[in-house]
């Protein structure tokens, strides 16, 4: 199919000019409706009430099959002409923040610019799916295909992207065509970073540091393990890479450690690189474990798939006319984003964005308002023509 002259006759239609001159009026409703999203704390492991929240908007804006999953995504479906199911587009954007429970989620306007933790990281697209729901209901559009809304719980950190895992998991055979809004304006993410997380727990009897000299520390066998996987020769190419983000242990400075942990990152573009690498991590925590007489225990906090939806796949091939159509010559990328786990299991997904901002996972978390009247026209026509649209 020639991608571009679809979407340029799908943008051209009388019908989706008429929703582009409403999107270029909406800066205030964009801003307030980001603003309300932002301001509801959705701390790791905690997104109850922000999911509520956003399922209580995909009620006003008129979905159907709302609802809260044990997740907690909110789910909101736009039906297919005649109530058909399958083959429907999912859109996901991720409700998590990566800030505790008592940061102030106070946002504030400078200029046409949103700050405040997690604004662009995601309330931003969270915000931009919802308008595209109530953006399709208002002007009463007749899809072929369903659209299927989810506001992803646990994308962020150690959530393991449970909301994707879980969406998956119900929708799998409605479900074909999957589209998280993550990141920035004019990417395409199309190739999934996987991971693997432990979380390795040493161990052993403990004393004086003085009066049992000798005895094995935990901690010396944490640091022996570390050493070990310090000295791992990865890949540049396919790209991988491997860290010690947390470690702590120990009673005091005169007390040989009997308990000590730490939490250890793998990523890979190659699930064959990520496996080899995480066999050799295991390995070396193995070793080092002997050689310092401890016991150890290792817990997988991270799973996330690796693999890739070819540039040559339709859903890549149309996402980037819509960027062209948009004036943007869109950027290819890499991530860990909520598409690892549809690519993981062969299907056709990519992660795009409705906004630009900066300073992302800090307090200064910053969306850029103008970038979001191109955004949610790409992302209103990416839908339409995933959705078969107008053919």
């Amino acid at each position: 199919m020639d991608w571009q002259r679809r979407v340029n006759e799908v943008a051209a239609r009388p019908e989706v000019q008429a929703v582009f001159r409403q999107i270029d009026g909406m800066l205030e409703e964009i801003a307030q409706l980001t603003t309300r999203i932002s301001e509801v704390p959705a701390p790791p492991f905690k997104e109850h009430q922000r999911a509520e929240f956003v399922a209580g908007i995909m009620e006003q804006y008129g979905l159907s099959e709302v609802h809260v999953d044990k997740a907690p995504n909110p789910i909101g479906v736009y039906p297919a002409a005649g109530g058909a199911k399958g083959q429907a587009v999912m859109l996901a954007a991720h409700i998590d923040t990566v800030f505790p429970e008592e940061t102030d989620c106070n946002v504030r306007r400078v200029g046409n610019d949103l700050v405040g933790p997690g604004v662009s990281d995601n309330s931003a697209n969270v915000a931009a799916i919802l308008l595209v729901a109530k953006l399709l209901r208002e002007h009463g559009f007749e899809l072929p295909r369903e659209v299927i809304f989810v506001g992803t719980a646990g994308e962020e950190g150690l959530g393991d992207l449970r909301g994707m895992k879980q969406a998956m998991a119900d929708y799998r055979d409605r479900a074909t065509t999957i589209i998280p809004i993550d990141g920035g304006y004019g990417t395409i993410c199309h190739r999934a970073v996987g991971s693997r997380r432990f979380r390795v727990r040493v161990s052993t009897e403990g004393g004086h540091s003085y009066g049992a000299f000798g005895i094995p520390s935990a901690i010396h066998g944490l640091g022996r393990m570390i050493a070990g996987i310090a000295g791992i020769k990865v890949p540049a190419s396919p790209k991988t890479t491997y860290n010690v983000g947390i470690i702590q242990g120990g009673t005091s400075v005169n007390t040989i450690a009997a308990k000590a942990w730490m939490e250890v990152d793998m990523r890979s573009e190659s699930a064959a690189e990520l496996a080899k690498l995480e066999n050799e991590v295991r390995q070396l925590i193995d070793a080092g474990a002997r050689a310092e007489g401890v016991e150890y225990q290792i817990e997988v906090v991270g799973d996330r798939a690796a693999g890739e939806c070819p540039a040559d796949a339709a859903l890549i091939q149309m996402l980037q006319a819509v960027f062209r159509h948009m004036g943007v010559e869109p950027a290819l990328r890499s991530g860990s984003t909520d598409s690892n786990v549809p690519i993981g299991m062969g299907l056709e997904a990519a992660t795009i964005s409705a906004k630009t901002g900066a300073n992302s996972h800090t307090i200064n978390d910053t969306v850029h308002l103008d970038s979001m009247i191109p955004g949610l026209k790409a992302l209103l026509l990416a839908v339409l023509v995933a959705a078969g649209w107008g053919q």
